[in-house]
């Protein structure tokens, strides 16, 4: 489906942040589908199993919906990746709090608890246990996936080709018979509607 006036213009349509803000459930749905996947690493890198990190990240994302109108994105040296690091690490040390940590381990019950909720040193830190870079790319990925459907497959082959296969716009356009400038613009529609759609998630 080709994209429509309003989508060529960011200025005509809010961002996916925004759009949640507001109550849209579909974009909240989207949302999850970007930023479930990080959080879901990050539990796992701080030691959780895979039921125990589903779940942080199940807890997280309730209470990210819940206060989602008080992330202030303005506020100096604020980010959503920063403000959701924060939800999971609470998150994290309420499991831990439940599986009885706080107290001297000795038995098996508290070294089964331990190898089951993630570490302390690591729900300790200020930073998540992966970089900023990695983390933006996958959600980047994952929002290409739901923005895929808006442009026509050609556009979309333009785009592909050009900025994950990475090859040479003259030998795309060679290929499909177009212009370069017509890679170009393909290539640029694509990452103009990608960075509205990130808007305030980076």
């Amino acid at each position: 489906m080709s994209m429509t006036r309003d989508r060529d213009e960011p200025s005509t349509s809010a961002s996916m942040l925004q759009r949640a803000r507001q109550g849209d459930a579909d974009s909240w749905k989207h949302l999850a589908h970007v930023y479930g996947p990080v959080i879901y690493g990050w539990a796992r890198r701080c030691g959780c199993q895979q039921a125990d990190a589903a779940d942080v990240m199940q807890d997280t994302l309730v209470s990210v919906a819940a206060g989602l109108t008080r992330f202030d994105g303005e506020r100096d040296g604020a980010t959503f990746r920063g403000w959701l690091w924060t939800i999971t690490r609470n998150k994290m040390r309420d499991r831990q709090r439940r599986a009885g940590l706080d107290a001297p381990v000795g038995g098996t019950q508290a070294r089964l608890a331990m190898n089951q909720v993630a570490d302390a040193a690591s729900i300790d830190a200020t930073d998540p246990p992966t970089d900023a870079a990695s983390d933006v790319a996958g959600a980047r990925r994952r929002m290409l996936e739901l923005l895929r459907h808006e442009f026509d497959p050609r556009s979309w082959r333009m785009f592909w080709e050009t900025t994950a296969v990475e090859r040479e716009v003259a030998d795309v356009a060679a290929e499909m018979g177009v212009s370069k400038w017509a890679v170009y613009k393909a290539r640029a529609r694509v990452l103009q509607r990608l960075q509205q759609e990130m808007n305030g998630l980076e």
